[in-house]
């Protein structure tokens, strides 16, 4: 769940007159379904919205989430997963999980920050969130107090003096500090990722439908209305009809982008490609469809104008992972596989986790056969 549905989702709430409970995770231990930053939120009506990992570990959060609709409190949840292995529970993971818990209240002031956060977070412009999750000593009356801070390190918000906010996450997005007798959890929010399809065919719909799933900002880019229109894309943030290579002169580029090539034909494909390698400008991915001996072929009349091998370093062609795909929301999920694991900088090892680990028993006993 993105940050931006989060607090569009409490504004809701709280303009409905209803309180709204969120939970999120703030520190790991050990092996655990979701990370630092995971959040879920539940409803007056007991209802859930997002998940931090399911299983028993969650039902102890919404326990406490329930107390915290009637009485208004933050309160702490410790999730503990590492019970017997024998157990049915799916959340078994050996790990612990610290939650804090924070209700949200129906009044003006919470509904404006939740309408700020909700802002924020749709803007593609970098935040940095620092909140007390824990006081350990004096002064007191500060837990659950925000302060939010622009990608210059201007206050947005501020519940918080500044001086009392540790300095800003770099290595992750997510840290625990402690500053000043309390523990304040931080978060740095980069901009969102942007998933443009520059071909609005038979690949695009479902490929925006699960980019939007996974978080990205979706744009969606063709010269036909037929294709490119509300209809076919009612939620995607963004549907552009016009001529395709005017589109790629002039849409916005930077390391938070990635476009994917899938235009109605090889040659378009190609012109599209060759104008967003001479914009020179970083995206984080760039893509393109077709059959590896039509791709060989566009490489080498691209080198054959003069452009060297460095330029087409950081493009994905043919795109995907290979795991068989033939249909048309097969090949979509093979696409994004690629680009989740281009964002998370898996790098080249996309093997099943099955291999990864070597827990399967067939892989075990592979590994203990005698040789010759």
């Amino acid at each position: 769940m993105s940050n931006r549905i989060l607090y569009e989702e409490i504004e809701a709430q709280l303009r409905a007159g209803q309180p709204v409970v969120q939970a999120t995770v703030i520190q790991t231990r050990g092996s655990t379904p979701r990370k630092e930053g995971s959040t879920m939120l539940v409803k007056s009506d007991g209802k859930l919205v997002g998940t931090i990992g399911g299983g028993c570990g969650e039902a102890g959060v919404i326990q406490k989430a329930k107390l915290s609709l009637l009485d208004g409190q933050v309160r702490e949840e410790l999730a503990d997963l590492t019970e017997d292995i024998s157990t049915e529970s799916e959340a078994v993971c050996g790990g612990t999980l610290r939650v804090f818990i924070e209700p949200w209240q129906p009044t003006p002031q919470r509904i404006e920050l939740a309408h700020l956060l909700g802002e924020l977070a749709g803007s593609g412009k970098p935040v940095v969130l620092h909140q007390v999750v824990k006081e350990t000593g004096a002064p007191a009356g500060r837990l659950g107090q925000r302060l939010v801070l622009d990608g210059a390190g201007q206050p947005l918000f501020s519940e918080l003096a500044p001086e009392a906010a540790p300095p800003t996450p770099s290595a992750r997005p997510q840290q625990l500090t402690s500053v000043g007798g309390a523990q304040v959890y931080s978060e740095r929010w980069d901009p969102v990722p942007t998933l443009v399809i520059v071909g609005a065919g038979h690949i695009a719909e479902p490929l925006e439908q699960l980019g939007r799933m996974a978080g990205f900002r979706t744009v969606v880019v063709d010269d036909r209305t037929l294709f490119a229109n509300r209809e076919r894309f009612p939620q995607a943030d963004q549907v552009v009809c016009g001529p395709i290579l005017d589109v790629c002169r002039q849409i916005a580029l930077s390391p938070h982008h990635y476009f994917v090539l899938v235009t109605r034909g090889h040659t378009l494909d190609m012109d599209a490609l060759r104008v967003l390698i001479d914009r020179r400008e970083p995206v984080a991915y760039l893509g393109m469809i077709g059959s590896k001996r039509r791709v060989s072929a566009v490489f080498e009349l691209l080198e054959k104008e003069g452009y060297g091998r460095e330029l087409f370093t950081h493009v994905y062609a043919p795109i995907g992972l290979n795991i068989g795909a033939e249909t048309p929301a097969e090949i979509a999920v093979s696409v994004l596989a690629e680009i989740i694991s281009v964002r998370r900088r898996v790098k080249d090892d996309t093997r099943s986790l099955v291999q990864l680990t070597g827990l399967h028993p067939s892989l075990r006993r592979a590994k203990l056969q005698p040789v010759g």
